[in-house]
């Protein structure tokens, strides 16, 4: 049972960081900067261009 756990653990921060590392990864295409920082983000074709923010802390900073 606690080696289910622990292979449980280390499932979840593996998926974690995997899931971290690719949103760092540089975006390629169409891009609109983030409004706080000027960070790079992808376009989406359902979603407004301008006004965007990257991250929660740069929309607390935004809003703040």
């Amino acid at each position: 049972m606690l080696r289910t756990k622990l292979a449980a653990g280390r499932t979840k921060v593996t998926n974690k960081v995997t899931e971290r590392a690719k949103s760092v990864m540089p975006v390629q295409g169409d891009t609109h900067p983030c409004i706080v920082c000027g960070r790079k983000m992808r376009f989406y074709r359902t979603g407004g261009g301008e006004g965007r923010v990257c991250s929660p802390r740069c929309a607390k900073s935004w809003a703040g």
